[in-house]
């Protein structure tokens, strides 16, 4: 009996030490959270600012909702990957808010009632038990989405202040010129293999014969007659056996050597030029239209938006100078390190959120 009492009491400890290492253990692959846990478990400082676990798990099913994943591949380098993507982008957002409230951006009412639905959305995609089971708050949602609302269009708002400034100088500046559409066409006078001009061994082009060459002028002149004589410049092309080397292009007076300059400001719409020697032969230049407004119009809209990118990631760079950030001094324990990231892939994959 005694014997007996002491092996039930041995099985009752081995069973205890087991459910109390699998407590410790299972704190790094938990996947139930109270809404109390997750907002009170601090994450991440950003400046001011303290970043709970709740806050850090929206943005990481925000990011495997967007980007998606695979959890059968998901590994080590994967898990250190997304959860330092997902750091940056979170702290990126937290910083940009912060510069557009001191900016003193405030949210319109139909911005407003953009966020709330967005929330809705959000919800019905992700579903409540999911959100539940990670202690996703509603409090939270609305604060976040907020916050991401802030950002949104503190960032458009700067776009387009920075368009409509270069666009309005590129506007003053190309107001003089003229855009021009016109159909440029090449009589070789050089060899050509397989649609290229032909080099010899010092990669010089290879000319064709005097005599073939006066042929070649000939036929752009006569080409030229004919096409002055209302004939179909890209009929004439293909009659000369020239069509390949032909195209229609666009451009402005000013881009181009000042003797091809010359010639296309002085040609009106349907004109054509007389022959012009260049290295590879005869070139001909059949204007369309002579001063083309949507052109330019598209000039300046495609030059802008570039310019746009430049100045818009200088100023983005700015803003996130104006807080300090220690990428691995700002964390707060090792919470976020030991989030069991691919647990929350498969909820989600489970749940057909992800692919």
């Amino acid at each position: 009996m005694k014997r007996t009492g002491f092996i039930k009491r041995l099985m009752i400890f081995a069973l205890s030490a087991v459910l109390t290492l699998g407590m410790l253990t299972g704190c790094k692959d938990k996947q139930v959270y109270t809404q109390e846990e997750a907002s009170s478990t601090a994450v991440v400082k950003i400046g001011e600012y303290t970043i709970y676990l709740d806050e850090m798990i929206v943005y990481a099913i925000q990011d495997f909702y967007l980007q998606g994943g695979d959890s059968a591949t998901f590994d080590e380098v994967s898990d250190a990957y997304r959860k330092l993507t997902i750091l940056s982008t979170l702290r990126e957002n937290k910083i940009i808010y912060d510069v557009s409230q001191n900016n003193g951006l405030e949210l319109t009412e139909e911005d407003k009632e953009f966020v709330t639905q967005s929330i809705a959305n959000f919800k019905t995609k992700i579903g409540q038990g999911l959100l539940n089971k990670y202690g996703i708050s509603d409090e939270l949602l609305e604060r976040l989405f907020y916050e991401q609302a802030c950002v949104t269009k503190f960032e458009n708002d700067m776009k387009n202040d920075l368009g409509k400034t270069i666009q309005d100088d590129l506007t003053k500046e190309y107001a003089d010129t003229k855009f021009m559409t016109f159909y440029y066409m090449t009589f070789p006078t050089v060899e050509v293999v397989d649609g290229q001009p032909a080099t010899d061994a010092n990669g010089n082009y290879i000319s064709i014969s005097e005599a073939d060459k006066a042929k070649v002028k000939a036929d752009a002149e006569e080409a030229v007659q004919r096409i002055s004589n209302g004939e179909d410049y890209i009929t004439v092309a293909q009659e000369y056996g020239i069509a390949s080397y032909c195209q229609e292009t666009n451009g402005y007076s000013g881009a181009y050597s000042e003797e091809m300059n010359a010639v296309i400001e002085g040609l009106k719409d349907g004109d054509v030029s007389k022959p012009l020697e260049s290295t590879l032969g005869y070139n001909v230049v059949v204007m369309i239209n002579s001063d083309d407004e949507n052109l330019k119009e598209s000039y300046i809209y495609s030059v802008a938006s570039e310019g746009v990118e430049s100045e818009f990631e200088k100023l983005r760079q700015m803003w996130l100078g104006t807080i300090e950030i220690d990428a691995e001094g700002d964390k707060i324990g090792t919470t976020w390190d030991d989030f069991d990231l691919k647990g929350l892939l498969v909820n989600m994959e489970e749940a057909g959120l992800v692919e």
